[in-house]
């Protein structure tokens, strides 16, 4: 009798496991079949998951349109890797880009005017009564000088203009600090890519010498960054017309020179101090030494250290999204310009006094290779062009003798 009640028993606990495995079954089923329509949508044709770029890396660029890696590792050229999947909705350029300040009509009545039509302004001081000077720097070869440099200004509340040349703005030391400085409101402008005169270049060379440095400025900020001052080496040239027409071809405002040299004494080179002056400095042991005690000494005499934009009454320096990738950015070619003839005389260096040096050797008046420099033998090969067509031997050419050898067939 307990076996025949027992039998029921035993079947229906025996339909409830059966009942369980299928469930079992029946859910692993079904769970399967979601994580293949997950993995479905999540992984690409590669069968790997998306993945952002998490952190900057050395040498290469990001995803096209948005900032650069600001590293670069000495000696690297700029190069680029394949871009990551952009996002719906892309970030801004950066935080820390200055925001553009409106012009300053008092300052921008001490602007210098052009010597000429034809040619750009040479900022050398401002005709200024207010206690404002302009510090700058150059090269940047000393990359730690240049950050004691940066750190004392920002301790006294000032600001610097820095020109360094192209080749240092990519390494990695001297980009760091320059992005450091630009986003305390420092000012960078340009002081070409090989620390050239550009006075003896081809169009071509003078093209590149110019616009690779501002890249490169725009390669280290991850912005496309626009120059306002254009500074050859050693202030060689900066008369030079074709260069100038150039350097207004890429919307700059003119040619950077200054009114005091940090190679000077330490006594000149407080005698120098007056509103409106600008300093010349570089990275050097000496200058750091230099400046780590001048600039707050400026200070205490109750000036203020600002940038060349803000002596001269100019907006900061325009940036804008970096939509087109460095490696891709075409060199603009020096355009056509209508040639003002100007007296060349010893120690002028020029493109004109290139193209006249040319003239001379095809004349039989020069021997050699011209270089752009006007010196002892073009006194000679001029005195020599003056005698023969009874001019007096001055050695020196105005500007009618210039344009007479230059237009000669």
């Amino acid at each position: 009798m307990a076996n025949r009640y027992n039998r029921p028993m035993i079947s229906r606990a025996r339909q409830r496991s059966m009942d369980r495995k299928r469930l079992f079954i029946i859910g692993g089923a079904a769970a399967v079949l979601v994580l293949v329509v997950v993995l479905a949508l999540v992984l690409p044709k590669g069968g790997k998951p998306d993945r952002a770029v998490s952190g900057p890396a050395e040498g290469v660029l990001q995803a096209e349109g948005e900032p650069l890696v600001p590293q670069q590792a000495e000696g690297e050229p700029l190069a680029s890797q394949p871009s990551p999947a952009p996002t719906p909705t892309p970030e801004p350029v950066a935080a820390s880009t200055p925001e553009p300040q409106a012009a300053d009509p008092q300052r921008a009545a001490t602007r210098p005017t052009p010597t000429a039509e034809g040619f750009m302004p040479v900022f050398s001081k401002a005709n200024t009564e207010e206690k404002i000077v302009a510090i700058t720097v150059d090269d940047c070869f000393q990359a730690e000088n240049l950050r004691q440099i940066v750190d004392k200004a920002i301790e006294v509340g000032g600001k610097l203009t820095i020109f360094p040349i192209g080749q240092n703005v990519v390494k990695q030391a001297q980009s760091e600090i320059l992005k450091y400085a630009w986003e305390n409101g420092f000012e960078l402008e340009n002081h070409t890519y090989t620390h050239n005169g550009l006075f003896a270049c081809s169009n071509e060379e003078l093209a590149e010498e110019v616009y690779k440095q501002q890249l490169a400025l725009s390669h280290i900020l991850g912005v496309e960054y626009q120059c306002h001052f254009l500074r050859p080496r050693g202030g060689d040239a900066r008369g030079d017309q074709r260069m100038q027409m150039y350097a207004k071809q890429l919307g700059y405002y003119g040619i950077a020179h200054w009114s005091a040299s940090g190679s000077a004494n330490n006594t000149k080179i407080a005698k120098a101090l007056e509103p409106g002056a600008i300093y010349l400095f570089h990275t050097t042991d000496t200058d750091l030494e230099k400046l780590l005690r001048f600039i707050p000494w400026v200070v205490e005499q109750g000036y203020q250290l600002v940038t060349l934009n803000e002596m001269f009454g100019y907006p900061a320096n325009e940036t804008s999204e970096l939509t087109t990738p460095i490696t891709e950015h075409e060199i603009p070619q020096p355009e056509p310009y209508q040639m003002v003839y100007v007296p060349l005389k010893k120690t002028t260096y020029c493109w004109e006094a290139y193209l006249l040096q040319e003239k001379l050797i095809a004349m039989g008046y020069l021997t050699g290779s011209p270089d752009g420099v006007y010196g002892d033998g073009c006194v000679t090969a001029i005195k020599a062009y003056q005698k023969d067509h009874g001019l007096e031997q001055t050695g020196a050419a105005d500007a009618d003798l210039v344009r007479t050898i230059l237009e000669s067939a």
